[in-house]
Order: structure tokens, then sequence, then C-alpha cells
């Protein structure tokens, strides 16, 4: 989770919302679909309880919670810059 996580924020297009929404959509229910092939498919993974809205709405959490954290600490990107320069 935490490499799809960065790989959303990273590749995050910064177009219109319709296109965000899109993108967001995109990326929960294929890991959604994922997991559910996982729990249905393999012995990999064993929920007492499962259902693929449960999951779509973790992933939402999750992603949504890593794109505000991680826009809170890159708010000011003067910061790094500075920092890159005096090396």
């Amino acid at each position: 989770m935490p490499v799809a996580s960065g790989l959303y924020y990273i590749y995050r297009p910064r177009a219109n919302k319709l296109t965000k929404c899109f993108y967001f959509a995109v990326w929960i229910s294929l890991l959604t679909l994922i997991d559910g092939m996982l729990a249905a498919k393999t012995e990999l993974v064993d929920y007492v309880h499962f259902h693929w809205s449960l999951m779509a709405i973790v992933y939402s959490i999750i992603f949504l919670s890593v794109r505000g954290l991680a826009s809170w600490f890159f708010r000011d990107r003067k910061v790094f810059r500075k920092e890159a320069n005096e090396r």
C-alpha cells in the first residue's frame, strides 16, 4: 500500500477536477479489484468479512490522507529549493 500511495501522489494529474476524479476512481477501482481477486483466488489474504465497498472506502481514506499530508509537508517549496542549492 505504501508504494501504491506514493505512486498515486507522484503521478496525480494537476489538470481539471474531472481528470483528478477519474484518476482517483481508477486507482481505487484497480486496487479494490486486485485485493478482491487475491482474497477470492489465493490464500495470501484471509478476510473474515470481505466486501468490495468497504475496501474501496478504506483505500479512499488512505489515498486522501496521503495526499493531504504530503501536500501539507511540501507546502513551502522554497525551503526545499534552498536546501538543494546549499549542497
